[in-house]
């Protein structure tokens, strides 16, 4: 899938320079939850994408999302209780169609998207200082969202999206991964 994607990006960037227009952007997604000091939940994720307007009102974009993912929880048990620390790690790499319910020159612009995604997970679950354990998964999951741009200026761009990607949590099942985020784009 990711060479798919590059192959894609380097034959694609003579023909968008010469008559199409590209959208570059970068979206940051950070929530924490807290009940006390060994009950928590972190999670952050860094967005980079690449969109290319082939007509008027639908690109195809290329992203690539790090992600993050921390919990911390208190365990009971019959010895009283330990700390279980859960990290998720992920890699997704997103092939997405968008489609604009606007112009190239109006300054509001709503748009949903729909593709697949390439997600590579790792999650690592320690309980105390015992010897970790891990789940691996690498496969591809469908993805959809919608969003607005709000143009600055002719070519600087807020961007808010809401995007779920249908993840594996192992081989059988699956969950619905929804991410809101925020970021800027940059149109030429």
């Amino acid at each position: 899938m990711l060479k798919l994607i590059l192959i894609f990006s380097v034959c694609a960037l003579p023909l968008v320079s010469k008559s199409f227009y590209t959208s570059v952007g970068l979206k940051y997604a950070y929530k924490k939850s807290s009940f006390d000091a060994n009950n928590k939940t972190e999670q952050q994720s860094t967005t980079g994408s690449v969109s290319f307007y082939f007509l008027e009102s639908v690109a195809l974009e290329v992203s690539y999302t790090n992600g993050l993912y921390v919990k911390k929880e208190k365990q009971p048990n019959t010895a009283g209780a330990f700390l279980r620390t859960t990290t998720v790690y992920s890699d997704i790499y997103g092939l997405d169609l968008i489609y604009l319910f606007a112009t190239r020159k109006e300054r509001y612009q709503p748009y949903i998207k729909g593709g697949v995604a390439q997600v590579k997970r790792q999650q690592v679950v320690q309980d105390d200082n015992n010897t970790p354990w891990e789940i691996k998964y690498n496969g591809p999951s469908p993805s959809y969202g919608l969003g607005i741009k709000v143009f600055l200026t002719t070519v600087l761009a807020i961007d808010a999206g809401y995007d779920i990607i249908q993840t594996p949590v192992d081989q059988e099942n699956r969950i619905d991964e929804a991410t809101g985020r925020l970021g800027l784009s940059w149109t030429f």
